[in-house]
């Protein structure tokens, strides 16, 4: 039985830049949706070509088949033996009842899920401030104002410039709170009341202290 962790909370928190860290420190597995997609297509399972038709039509890849990619993922060997935290699922609440029957049949145990609570103010100006990676292998997160590169537009990782994001502007950014208010943070309550819960906060302290704080709230 495997420890699997899933961190939410509104974008700009911090998720990418802690999970990071979690996984280095306690070598869980990073398993990323978008990660499962490519990497089935690229297989060309059955999975992957359907997922691959259904995008080249212009559709939406639905629940049941990113509960597939997961739940198939979630028996390979490196997760048996190590764990994971899990990027990008479940992001409502039809996807976390999915996700409670997948570990059931998989025989892992749903260790915690973290809430990163944070200020709207500072979400918003991390938003507009975040600059990524062009090298997609490295896919280094900055913020002009917390976490600046050392060299202005080059990422520190890999040497490759870095870029902002279209939807990282002021409306975009309240437009991307918006939807995780009615879509994901609905699984604060799903998860309070299966006592997985446990809450942390980002600041704009330092990376290493907001993740020294999110380890603190898993051991309490």
């Amino acid at each position: 039985m495997a420890d699997i962790y899933v961190f939410i909370g509104p974008p700009g928190a911090g998720k990418g830049t802690v999970g990071e860290m979690f996984c280095e420190k306690t070598k869980a597995v990073h398993v990323s949706t978008g990660d499962i997609l490519r990497q089935e297509m690229a297989a060309g399972t059955d999975l992957g070509n359907k997922v691959k038709g259904i995008i080249a039509a212009g559709g939406l890849v639905s629940d049941d088949i990113v509960a597939e990619m997961v739940e198939n993922r979630l028996k390979k060997d490196d997760i048996v033996a190590n764990g994971c935290l899990l990027d990008g699922f479940p992001r409502t609440v039809p996807q976390a009842e999915a996700l409670k029957g997948i570990l059931q049949r998989t025989n892992h145990r749903m260790a915690a899920v973290v809430l990163i609570e944070a200020d709207n103010e500072m979400l918003i100006t991390r938003l507009t401030s975040r600059r990524m990676c062009s090298n997609k292998a490295c896919g280094a997160i900055f913020n002009i104002i917390a976490m600046p590169p050392k060299k202005e537009g080059i990422c520190d990782r890999c040497g490759a410039k870095l870029y902002q994001r279209t939807d990282d502007t002021r409306e975009a950014a309240l437009n991307r709170l918006d939807v995780y208010a009615k879509q994901t943070a609905p699984l604060i309550d799903f998860y309070e009341a299966e006592g997985n819960l446990v809450r942390t906060t980002s600041t704009n302290d330092t990376p290493e202290v907001n993740f020294a704080r999110l380890m603190d709230a898993l051991k309490k």
